[in-house]
């Protein structure tokens, strides 16, 4: 479809900017379009018995995706985490299910996409092929997300030199740093610390790590150390940086004992914009994505450049569409990937999400109030009706092919009115 004409008069785009009086008491009503979304990483480290690993299982939850209800002067939240690890037969080897509640003193905080919930985990397991599985629940709205990652550390303890995941750390004070659990950066960074266990017996040992960026090596360092013995040390390292913009990074690290027995391990992480959703994989598709808020000569002249300059270009676009200039978050920024992130995870079928007739509307209008499913009949195509009753619009998408490529009838082009709506 031609969404040319869709493109709205940035001028207007904040006619409807949240009004938090009248918000409080109004929880955001996606029915089935939407559950709890989180993030969570498990990292394993070996041990001493060389039979067993520890795997640590971090779970960041942002407060936007939990539902709160007002109680007295202060907002509540309780949700329940269930962490299952399981082995290549599928059999539970560990697990832990919890419940939790979260206070926060004003319904602002509650909207603020930055700050996350937090919970961390630990188990020893045999050092197998794993299966890791966390489930998050809202106890409020009853709805759950499961996330799966596979582990496979079988060959941990295959030679006599033994290497844990790299933990990258954030970029906070020193003495104050944290695992960066979602393995991104905001902005432009200049120094890299990262941890990692090292389990041998045969010293002195060489260490060496690579930082890369698609084919370009960004940094690399060779470290000789000379131990008095065996190892079993959790080592911390600084990399100083430079021109670290918006991409994708890679994170090798080797370590070689006197004996020539040797390990490897890698890690990935990502430089980005706040705001910017993490399924945003580069700069460039960030700025496609901006398909529904302004021209395509607009977009062309935001790709030109270099890196630096292109990263220059759409901080400034944003800036200019600031609701609360000033502040670290730019709301509106948020709630536009956050609505590109949920239509690719839900609409794309032929083509990414973002792109689909049904991205486009809602990423434009956000979630429907209601939704309506067809046919009840058997010789009638599959449909979708959206009901926007605060807006007095309906959009009906019908599945023309039979595999789940919902186009936007015609007709509802004329609505007029294509304004992004926050």
């Amino acid at each position: 479809m031609e969404k040319s004409i869709l493109k709205p008069a940035l001028a207007s785009i904040l006619t409807s900017f949240l009004l938090l009086s009248c918000a409080e008491q109004n929880a955001r009503n996606e029915y089935d379009l939407t559950l709890p979304d989180f993030s969570f990483i498990g990292l394993s480290e070996p041990l001493a018995d060389k039979e067993n690993i520890k795997v640590s299982v971090h779970v960041k939850i942002p407060y936007t995706e939990l539902q709160f209800i007002r109680s007295g002067e202060k907002y509540l939240a309780r949700y329940e985490v269930g962490i299952n690890i399981s082995d290549i037969d599928k059999e539970r080897i560990a697990g832990k299910i919890w419940s939790d509640s979260l206070w926060l003193d004003s319904y602002k905080a509650t909207r603020n996409n930055s700050n996350t919930v937090l919970a961390v985990k630990s188990f020893v397991v045999p050092a197998s092929e794993l299966k890791l599985s966390v489930r998050v629940t809202d106890l409020y709205t009853k709805k759950s997300h499961i996330l799966t990652d596979g582990v496979d550390q079988s060959e941990m303890y295959a030679g006599e030199l033994s290497l844990g995941n790299i933990m990258i750390m954030d970029n906070a004070s020193p003495g104050d740093s944290k695992l960066l659990t979602d393995q991104s950066f905001y902005e432009i960074i200049d120094t890299l610390n990262f941890k990692v266990r090292l389990l041998g017996e045969h010293y002195p040992f060489k260490l060496t790590y690579d930082l890369m960026v698609k084919d370009e090596k960004k940094s690399s360092k060779t470290i000789l150390l000379d131990h008095g013995g065996s190892i079993d040390s959790l080592l911390t390292f600084v990399v100083p940086l430079t021109d670290m913009h918006y991409s994708n990074y890679t994170l090798f690290f080797t370590a070689e004992d006197v004996k020539g027995n040797r390990a490897k391990t890698k890690s990935h992480f990502r430089v980005r914009i706040r705001g910017v959703n993490f399924d945003v994989q580069d700069l460039d598709e960030a700025v496609k994505q901006l398909i529904y808020l302004t021209s395509d000569r607009q977009i062309r002249e935001m790709l030109k450049g270099t890196e630096s300059e292109k990263t220059t270009n759409f901080k400034q676009f944003w800036a200019a569409l600031d609701p609360t200039p000033g502040t670290v978050n730019n709301e509106l920024m948020e709630e536009y990937y956050r609505r590109v992130a949920f239509s690719l995870e839900a609409f794309t079928v032929v083509q990414e999400g973002w792109k689909t007739d049904r991205g486009m509307i809602y990423i434009l209008f956000g979630p429907p109030d209601d939704i309506q499913r067809g046919p009840f009949e058997l010789d009638r195509k599959p449909y979708q009706v959206w009901e926007y009753y605060n807006l007095g619009k309906q959009f009906v998408f019908r599945d023309q092919t039979g595999f789940g490529d919902y186009r936007l009838d015609q007709s509802y082009m004329d609505q007029g009115d294509w304004r992004f709506r926050y």
